[in-house]
């Protein structure tokens, strides 16, 4: 069963009343989770409103939009991250006269190089508050991987940080 934002809420369109009340509802919990995911709010909201474009085409046909929201949130910052990554790779980053970094945005650099399941496991947990068989369904893994996953980014923070 899939829960929405809030502990313990049933997400299914009958509770959702019309797209522009689920639109509401969701918006902001959405934008944080995928800020979160991303290290960008810029970035988010374009991810968290092309997630709702896709709700917004299906709603005659969906039964649980929040769910369906949800993963779609998911898939498009795992797509942005893919293309960081591949960016980080593949751009050579200009340093020569740049300001050293903040604390923040060094942690926000630590966490944008983390792989995308790790990130995400991180946020899911700690931000969301979710169960290691909630997380595993919203990556759509097995539960067992999850806690690796969150091991080895804590472990890889814990050594990039002073």
């Amino acid at each position: 069963m899939a829960v929405n934002g809030e502990a313990g809420s049933v997400d299914t369109k009958a509770d959702h009343g019309d797209f522009a009340d689920f639109y509401h509802r969701e918006l902001d919990p959405q934008v944080r989770r995928a800020a979160l995911l991303l290290g960008s709010s810029d970035l988010a909201n374009d991810v968290v409103h092309d997630a709702f474009v896709a709700v917004y085409r299906r709603w005659d046909r969906l039964d649980k939009p929040g769910p369906y929201l949800h993963m779609t949130v998911l898939n498009g910052c795992r797509g942005v991250h893919r293309q960081r990554a591949r960016q980080r790779r593949f751009l050579p980053r200009l340093v020569d006269g740049a300001p050293s970094p903040s604390v923040d945005e060094h942690l926000d650099d630590l966490l944008a190089a983390l792989p995308f399941n790790q990130r995400a496991a991180i946020v899911l947990r700690f931000y969301g508050g979710l169960t290691t068989e909630e997380i595993a369904q919203e990556l759509g893994c097995a539960a067992g991987s999850v806690g690796p996953w969150i091991n080895r980014a804590l472990a890889t923070l814990r050594k990039a940080l002073p």
